[in-house]
C-alpha cells in the first residue's frame, strides 16, 4: 500500500489547481508581504545551502553540455535578501592545487544584503510573484534574465563579470513558505530547444529541495543527509509515486519509486534494497531499475562495482542500459558496504575477496534465478567487480571442492556472458615515485604480519568497532606519504604519481560530482581485501591469489575461462594499466571482444559520451548471445 506520494508535476501545475480568483480582486505582487524564514528553518538551511548552488552548477543539457558556469543562492534573511553560497564549474586540478578560483572570493566579499522593500530588488519581486503563483496551485515561474539589458540593482551590478550575461532564477519554497531564490548564470543565452528540458530539470530540483528539507527537518534533522540527497538527486527524472513493498524472502520492506525520465521519455521503477543473506551473518544488497517495457533478449543484467566503491558508482551505466535498451538491471552492494549487509549479532570477522567471489556472488546468482527462472544473467563488472565473475567462473571446480557445496550455481547455466570494464588480472599500479622498486623489495622480505600491522595503522572503525576496515581517504594519504621523496599532492595532467586524480581519471569534474565520489561512492574496505590487492602489487609473479594462497585466480582465468566476454579498456588508466589485462586471445572462450576508450579508471563509467558508447556496444553484443 502506498504510504506516501511524491507529487509529479507537468509544467507548472502542482496540484488540483483551484479556479483563479476574480482578477479585479487579486492583489498585485508588490503588495505581497514576504515573511522572514523561521529561525529553526534558517538554522537548518545554513548547513545545506551550499548544496543548492553546487547542484545548480552541475546541471547539464541532455547533450551533456553544462548549463551554467556559475551559481548563487539568495536567502531571505529577516527583511532582506543576501547571497550566502556560490559555486562555479571548475576543474578538479584547481581544487587540489588549492588555487584561487577567479571571481568566487571577490564575489562573496562584494555581495551586500538588499532590503526586500527596495523597489530595485528584482529578486524580491520574483519571490512575491512566486508566492501568488504558489497560492494559486501553480509552480513558481522560472525567471530568465538578460543581465546586460535588464535593470539590475547597483549592488548586484558590481558583482557581474564579462562572462555573466544571462541568469535563470528559481524561487525555492520549504513547507509552503519561500526561503529565497537560486540563480544559475551563463555567458551565452539558453538555446530555444533547450529551454523546456531545462525547465523540467529545474522543477525537479525545486521538488527535491522542498521534499528533502521538509522531510529531514520533520524527521532526523540531519543536515548531512539532506545535503547528500540534494547533491545526488536525479533532476532528469520526476518521482511519481513512492511505495513500501513486500517480497517473499525478506522481512524488511523494499522501497519502490516510480519515476518518469525526461531524458529518455520513459517511466521506470527503482527498487531498493533487496537483502540477500550470504555467510557468517553477512548479506548482499541489491537495487534494481525496471523500465516500463523490457526488451526481448531474456537477459537480466547484474552490475558490480569495484574496489572501495558502492553500487551508486554504476548508476549511469545502469540507467542507460535499463531506459534506453530495455534491460532489467540489478546493482549490487557486497558485504560491508552498508549496515544492512553487516552481521547483527555474534562475532564479526573481516572479509576477503574470496568471500566476494565464493560466497556473495553465487548467492546473488541463486536469488536472480529463483525470481526469474527463465532468464539468464549478463554480469557487468567495473574493476574488482569484473574480477569477481571471471574468477568465480574460471575457478568454479576448485571453489566447489573447497566449499564442499554440490549445488553451487554452475557458471554456464546462470551466466550468459561477462562485461569486464577496466578489470585487471593482477595488480600493478602505475607510479614513478622514487623508491617504489626498493619498497616492493623491502615488502617482499617483510613478514606478512608486519605488513598487515603497518596497514592497520590507517584503519578506520567507524562502521563497526570490531571490524577492521580502511577508509579510502586515509589509504590515499598513506600512499602519498609512503616515501619521503614523494613530492606534494599533485593532480597535474601527465603526472604518474598515484593520487585520487589517477583513481578518478576524470579530467574535469564539478563540485557535486567530487562530493559524490568522496561521500557516496568511496567506502571503507576490509583490511584483508586490501592485503590481497597489496600482495598482488608487490609480488613479482603477476598473479592474484586467494587469501590463503591456495587458488591462483589469474592462472585459472587464463586457462579455464570459457564464457563470452566483452572487455572494456581505459587507455589512460593509471590504476589498471592495459598490460595488467591478459590478451583475450589466450582465453579458451570463443566469444571475445575488446574495446578501448581514452579514459581513466572511474572516468570511464562517469563520462557521459563514453558511457553511451559502452552501453551501445554491450547491447549489440548481448543481442548476439544465445
Amino acid at each position: 500500500m502506498a504510504l506516501e506520494e511524491i507529487p509529479y508535476w507537468d509544467d507548472r501545475l502542482i496540484k488540483n489547481s483551484s479556479r483563479d480568483s476574480n482578477k479585479s480582486l487579486m492583489v498585485s505582487p508588490e503588495k505581497i508581504y514576504v515573511f522572514p524564514v523561521p529561525k529553526t528553518t534558517y538554522q537548518f538551511l545554513e548547513n545545506i545551502w551550499q548544496s543548492f548552488a553546487n547542484k545548480m552548477v552541475s546541471l547539464v543539457h541532455f547533450d551533456d553540455e553544462p548549463v551554467f558556469s556559475f551559481s548563487s543562492f539568495e536567502v531571505i534573511d529577516r527583511d532582506q535578501l543576501k547571497i550566502v553560497s556560490t559555486a562555479t564549474h571548475f576543474k578538479l586540478k584547481e581544487i587540489a592545487e588549492r588555487r584561487k578560483i577567479p571571481g568566487i572570493d571577490e564575489y562573496m566579499q562584494k555581495a551586500r544584503p538588499i532590503p526586500l522593500s527596495d523597489p530595485r530588488n528584482e529578486s524580491a519581486r520574483f519571490i512575491q510573484k512566486a508566492i501568488i503563483d504558489f497560492n494559486k496551485g501553480l509552480r513558481p515561474e522560472i525567471q530568465i534574465i538578460n543581465l546586460k539589458e535588464a535593470e539590475i540593482h547597483p549592488e548586484k551590478k558590481v558583482l557581474l563579470s564579462e562572462t555573466m550575461n544571462y541568469a535563470v532564477g528559481l524561487p525555492l519554497f520549504v513547507k509552503e513558505n519561500p526561503i529565497g531564490i537560486l540563480w544559475g548564470i551563463t555567458k551565452d543565452p539558453i538555446p530555444e530547444d533547450q529551454i523546456r528540458p531545462l525547465m523540467l530539470q529545474l522543477y525537479s530540483l525545486f521538488d527535491v529541495i522542498e521534499f528533502v528539507v521538509t522531510k529531514e527537518m520533520e524527521g532526523a534533522n540531519d543536515p548531512y543527509i539532506a545535503q547528500k540527497n540534494i547533491e545526488k538527486a536525479d533532476t532528469v527524472s520526476n518521482s511519481r509515486n513512492l511505495f513500501y513493498t513486500t517480497t517473499k524472502d525478506q522481512k524488511e520492506p523494499v522501497t519502490s519509486i516510480i519515476f518518469k525520465s525526461h531524458q529518455y521519455n520513459k517511466e521506470y521503477r527503482m527498487d531498493a534494497s533487496f537483502i540477500i543473506p550470504t555467510t557468517e551473518g553477512y548479506a548482499v544488497s541489491l537495487k534494481s531499475f525496471t523500465p516500463e517495457k523490457l526488451n526481448s533478449t531474456g537477459k537480466n543484467l547484474l552490475l558490480i562495482p569495484g574496489f572501495f566503491c558502492r553500487r551508486s558508482v554504476m548508476d549511469k551505466l545502469g540507467k542507460e542500459l535499463a531506459l534506453k535498451y530495455g534491460y532489467r538491471v540489478f546493482l549490487m552492494d557486497m558485504r560491508g558496504r552498508s549496515r544492512q549487509t553487516m552481521p547483527k549479532h555474534g562475532k564479526k570477522e573481516g572479509w576477503t575477496v574470496d568471500n566476494y567471489i565464493q560466497d556473495d556472488f553465487p548467492e546473488v546468482l541463486r536469488w536472480i534465478r529463483w525470481h526469474y527462472p527463465s532468464e539468464r544473467t549478463v554480469v557487468v563488472g567495473h574493476s574488482m567487480g569484473g574480477m569477481i565473475p571471471r574468477f568465480y567462473a574460471s575457478s568454479y571446480d576448485i571453489i566447489k571442492e573447497i566449499k564442499e557445496e554440490f549445488n553451487l550455481p554452475r557458471p554456464e547455466e546462470h551466466i550468459a556472458g561477462v562485461v569486464s570494464i577496466t578489470s585487471p588480472n593482477y595488480i600493478s599500479l602505475k607510479s614513478n615515485f622514487i623508491g617504489l622498486d626498493t619498497i616492493k623489495k623491502g615488502f617482499g622480505m617483510m613478514p606478512h604480519r608486519m605488513i598487515s600491522d603497518m596497514i592497520l595503522s590507517m584503519a578506520s572503525f567507524s562502521m563497526q568497532a570490531t571490524i577492521q576496515t580502511i577508509d579510502l581517504k586515509k589509504f590515499f594519504k598513506f600512499l602519498l606519504n609512503l616515501h619521503s621523496s614523494l613530492r606534494a599532492f599533485s593532480y597535474n595532467i601527465g603526472t604518474k604519481v598515484l593520487t585520487i586524480k589517477d583513481f578518478v581519471g576524470y579530467k574535469e569534474i564539478t563540485p557535486p560530482e567530487w562530493y559524490f565520489f568522496i561521500e557516496d561512492v568511496f567506502c571503507e574496505e576490509s583490511v584483508s581485501v586490501i592485503m590481497q590487492f597489496f600482495q598482488s602489487q608487490i609480488s613479482n609473479d603477476r598473479s592474484f591469489l586467494s587469501n590463503d594462497g591456495k587458488i591462483n585466480y589469474t592462472e585459472n582465468f587464463i586457462k579455464n575461462f570459457k564464457l563470452p566476454i566483452y572487455s572494456v579498456v581505459g587507455t589512460v588508466d593509471q590504476i589498471v594499466p592495459e598490460e595488467t589485462l591478459t590478451d583475450l586471445a589466450k582465453l579458451p572462450s570463443e566469444n571475445k571482444v575488446v574495446t578501448r576508450y581514452e579514459q581513466g579508471h572511474l572516468g570511464i563509467i562517469f563520462h557521459n559520451e563514453t558511457v553511451r558508447k559502452i552501453c551501445e556496444g554491450v547491447n549489440e553484443w548481448i543481442h548476439k548471445l544465445p
